[in-house]
């Protein structure tokens, strides 16, 4: 009997298509009567980093109470959790969406794109409610100047339309989507359109000034509800009391799930949408830890007991594997994020701060900060310490480590995954100006001879050529790794690959090198580094005193056996003084 597998479907966001379709939807409907009655707001904001699920939750909540949409609650919600504990308020609303993920980042188009955003939602809703929106006439965009002009017509309208117990839901989707691109580019653009001064208030300021005018909460008025996604508060935080009716419930124990696949609920996922008949040499098993070290490993609360996966990587990931019929590179799934983003946003900082959490992330340290109440940067030139690590935790590149914190007694936080490890390392060499040349020959490498003579020549071949005098003048051990990874992951013939500060169970290795040629040697490297002016006999002596030392330590890390399995293991002590590999130990 042939079991038909749902389809995963990637890039829609609402919840009517991927029920229509027969696509896999992940129940996450209990949190609509949770966001109803304990949120302790009807203004919640939810903060989760970028493509992590939260389009397709704002769908959900617009499918459920919009008025439009009674008739298809079967359709959407049945089987669902919410079919069977149909709230009083379930599609009781009129709703208005907003979707601001496509508004230009560029500082000289944000106002005329951001009113064409405006608008497009606003022709939606009139179109589907002609008698509560506006006339065609009314909508015409040549009349305002600004978006908050649009939408305070808007409202006007609909509060004097309303009748009693009709009342507006505004959904508003990414609603800092291109705010945070421009502040990674120009820091005086975004406080220009964040700007609280009077007279002078920005774009963001009025337009959220004209929802808070016309929240019923505060008078008389068309808006009972709002529920807003977004990456970091620091917009909203920005435009201080413009919109200060908000409450974000991002790091309250009770929605740590709302957004994102458990491990139990990604399992589910991979068993309905699998067929491993049609995949040979591929289990559930190698999906499954696959995912673990690139899409997992985040908590949003100090005390979650569970870590969760990035759904939409994890979807677009088994999508591309049932397309290809082979298991993907995880790296090649894109988070739309590079390392020039973390760039711009390390950018925001004082150096020194900056230089501290750059050190703790590469060696794998925990960082420990308070997460401050507000993060408004039109009050500040740069950030200090707490205030990057939040929007460096905001974004993705940093979760919370929960065991860490509760050892640490405050909260501690750890890149999630390879992914964005990935990621900073790319930052790294974009910092100290490095670009590996591909396909460098290491065949004596992972061949019988298990020679690593072409690796070393590689990397005083490229200390010599790819950087400049200055980068060569603050080098370090940790530029050291990330040339030695760079070559042999960009290798020809792609056999062997190269992990950075390997946990090995007892302790952090600098550079692991996993070999897939048949019967190939694996590689554990303790790399040093002298600058010129520091070599002497004794220094030498020391740098590599103290990396026997270490490699005694790793080699008997449990985790590190486990991936050498019956592969020999070749451990090295490797000591460069300058661009010259001085010494060439093995252990």
């Amino acid at each position: 009997m042939t079991i038909t597998k749902k389809k995963i479907i990637v890039g829609m966001s609402t919840l009517s298509e991927i029920r229509d379709k027969g696509g896999i939807y992940v129940d996450k409907t209990r949190f609509i009567d949770i966001l109803e009655n304990n949120a302790g707001t009807s203004a919640p904001v939810l903060l989760r980093p970028r493509r992590f699920g939260k389009s397709l939750t704002a769908s959900m909540l617009h499918s459920y109470y919009d008025i439009s949409e009674k008739e298809q609650f079967e359709k959407n919600f049945k089987g669902t959790w919410i079919y069977d504990h149909r709230t009083p308020l379930a599609n009781s609303y009129y709703v208005l969406h907003f979707d601001f993920s496509n508004v230009s980042s560029q500082a000289s188009l944000v106002n005329d794109s951001f009113l064409r955003s405006v608008s497009y939602s606003i022709n939606s809703f009139s179109s589907k409610y002609p008698e509560q929106g506006l006339s065609e006439e009314l909508r015409n965009i040549a009349l305002y100047p600004a978006a908050p002009d649009l939408l305070g017509a808007f409202l006007d309208n609909f509060s004097n339309k309303a009748k009693e117990g009709e009342y507006l839901y505004v959904i508003i989707d990414e609603y800092d989507h291109f705010a945070n691109e421009i502040l990674t580019r120009d820091k005086e653009a975004f406080k220009d359109i964040t700007s609280t001064a009077e007279g002078h208030e920005g774009l963001i300021k009025q337009f959220y000034a004209q929802l808070k005018a016309y929240y019923r909460g505060n008078r008389t008025g068309g808006i009972d509800r709002f529920f807003i996604t977004g990456v970091s508060s620091i917009s909203l935080d920005s435009v201080t009391s413009g919109f200060n009716i908000a409450i974000n419930i991002s790091s309250l124990s009770l929605f740590n799930k709302m957004i994102g696949f458990t491990h139990d609920e990604l399992s589910e996922v991979v068993d309905e949408t699998v067929d491993f008949t049609s995949l040979p040499g591929i289990t559930k098993e190698q999906i499954m830890q696959i995912m673990e070290e690139n899409y997992d490993g985040y908590a949003f609360e100090k005390k979650a007991k569970e870590k969760l996966f990035n759904s939409n990587l994890c979807l677009a990931y088994l999508g591309n594997m049932i397309l290809e019929k082979e298991l993907p590179n995880p790296n090649k799934i894109s988070l739309n994020d590079d390392a020039a983003r973390l760039n711009g946003m390390l950018s925001l900082c004082e150096n020194d701060v900056r230089e501290e959490i750059v050190k703790a992330m590469f060696n794998k340290e925990p960082i420990v900060a308070d997460l401050p109440d507000k993060m408004n940067l039109n009050d500040t030139n740069l950030f200090d310490k707490a205030q990057t690590v939040s929007l460096l935790y905001h974004l993705g590149y940093l979760t919370i480590d929960p065991a860490a914190t509760k050892e640490e007694g405050i909260t501690s936080f750890v890149i999630p995954n390879k992914v964005y490890e990935k990621l900073f390392f790319d930052y790294c060499r974009l910092a100290m100006g490095y670009r590996a040349d591909s396909n460098k020959d290491l065949s004596a490498m992972y061949e019988e001879s298990a020679d690593i003579t072409q690796l070393l020549d590689a990397i005083s071949e490229q200390i010599e050529t790819k950087l400049n005098p200055q980068s060569l003048g603050r080098f370090t051990e940790m530029a050291l790794q990330l040339i030695c990874d760079s070559i042999v992951n960009n290798s020809r013939k792609q056999y062997l690959r190269s992990y950075i500060e390997f946990y090995t169970g007892n302790g952090f290795a600098d550079v692991f090198v996993q070999n897939t040629y048949p019967n190939g040697h694996f590689f554990l490297l303790e790399l040093k580094y002298l600058h010129k002016k520091d070599d002497s006999k004794s220094a030498v002596d020391r740098k590599l005193a103290k990396a026997y030392e270490e490699i005694e330590k790793y080699r008997n890390g449990t985790l590190l056996k486990e991936k050498a399995g019956s592969h020999p293991l070749d451990c090295y002590a490797v000591i460069f003084v300058g661009s010259e590999c001085r010494l060439c130990q093995k252990l």
